[in-house]
């Protein structure tokens, strides 16, 4: 069985010379799923399988970084991303983030560097970085909107496996039923930290009609979910309501907290300066790269905001999520986000893509996680099973 560890052997002097880029391998698969998953933010749609795309970068001197996310996304790869990174070091992250931006925001390939970039230093990334901790409380996070029933099932089973925090969504068509699913988790497992996802910032295709919140609606269930003790609500509104979201931050004291459907840096420092968030929240492999998001942090640590990652799509995105929030200072970095709801977005589809990653990171004892321990991302990857999945 080929597997690319997580230790490349390489000698000092190859340091420099060898993080010159001669390939990038993008690949797209298909994983099919156990049971049927239907996403929450896509009332009626039904999905198989999960696509996905896997870029594997090699150095001159052989040494290999992966990133990856979801979609297939290996012609833009191959046409707008790979001519322009041949031949170029790896260490020129802010040169390659032009070259991401304007390949429609493929910023999963900036994974691969960093984890090029750790695997040289022989440094895991949040030591690379500046560490400012080594652990961080993680919160299991549904996809799914479910009935009050299994809302109660699933949040016993978080609690029983450690975990002392959930997100649930609201994408119900009246309060009341958004309501009862929360009251049916809290019901089921006192004690747990809730966060609720709305889920309102975009609106993607969807089978039946997607409810759409206006600002009366956002601050009733505010208000509602104050009286609760929830601890945040996450996209109530349009992403681009500047107006709407500073107002909900001034007249509620819940948290509110968005920004993974935001793009590009000028968006995040407008949400910043017109307090739009309370916790900020982008993907680096949706918002901007990992290679951003730390100035993303810097801006929100600068204003006194909360610096909360979206959980990056796969093993990938959560190694370098957590690698992320291990070195940020700032007032937040207080959780992580773990896409996890079986049996659908299971640790073994989601985020180990069916296997191709063969770490798994998982919570210790008291509902925390710890970066992955190897340099780079830390992550071991098995290559053969690319040809298994390969769309």
């Amino acid at each position: 069985m080929k597997r690319t560890a997580a230790k490349p052997t390489v000698t000092a002097g190859s340091r420099t010379s060898g993080m010159i880029i001669r390939d990038v391998v993008a690949t797209n698969l298909t994983i099919p799923y156990d049971v049927p998953y239907r996403p929450a933010w896509q009332p009626g749609l039904v999905r198989d399988s999960r696509t996905f795309t896997i870029v594997k970068i090699v150095t001159e001197d052989g040494i290999v970084g992966f990133g990856g996310s979801d979609g297939h996304q290996a012609s833009t790869i191959d046409g707008s991303v790979k001519p322009y990174l041949l031949g170029k070091p790896a260490w020129a992250t802010e040169l390659h983030a032009r070259t991401f931006r304007n390949a429609g925001g493929t910023w999963f390939v900036d994974l691969a560097l960093w984890d090029i970039i750790g695997k040289t230093a022989n440094l895991p990334l949040y030591k690379l970085w500046g560490a400012c901790r080594e652990k961080i409380q993680a919160y299991a996070s549904t996809s799914e909107l479910g009935t009050p029933a299994d809302r109660a099932a699933l949040a016993r089973r978080y609690q029983s496996e450690g975990f002392r925090a959930l997100k649930l969504r609201f994408h119900n068509e009246t309060i009341e039923e958004d309501l009862a699913l929360l009251d049916a988790a809290l019901g089921a497992a006192p004690g747990m930290t809730v966060m609720i996802d709305a889920n309102q910032a975009t609106f993607l295709p969807s089978v039946r009609p997607s409810p759409r919140w206006d600002y009366r609606r956002a601050l009733t269930i505010a208000r509602e979910l104050e009286a609760r003790g929830v601890l945040w609500l996450e996209e109530p509104l349009p992403k681009f309501d500047y107006e709407g979201l500073a107002r909900l931050v001034a007249e509620t004291d819940l948290y509110i907290a968005g920004g993974e459907s935001n793009r590009e840096l000028h968006e995040f420092q407008l949400l910043i300066d017109r307090g739009c968030y309370d916790i900020i929240q982008p993907d680096c492999c949706l918002s901007e790269g990992i290679s951003q998001l730390r100035k993303i942090a810097a801006l929100a640590e600068a204003r006194y905001r909360h610096f909360i990652p979206h959980h990056g799509l796969s093993g990938f995105g959560l190694a370098a999520t957590i690698h992320l929030a291990c070195s940020t200072p700032g007032l937040g970095a207080g959780w992580i986000e773990m896409m996890y709801e079986p049996p659908t977005r299971t640790i073994d589809t989601y985020q180990r893509v069916g296997g191709i990653i063969e770490s798994k990171i998982w919570i210790d004892s008291d509902g925390f996680v710890r970066p992955p321990g190897g340099p780079g991302l830390g992550l071991r990857v098995n290559e053969d099973l690319f040809a298994e999945y390969a769309a």
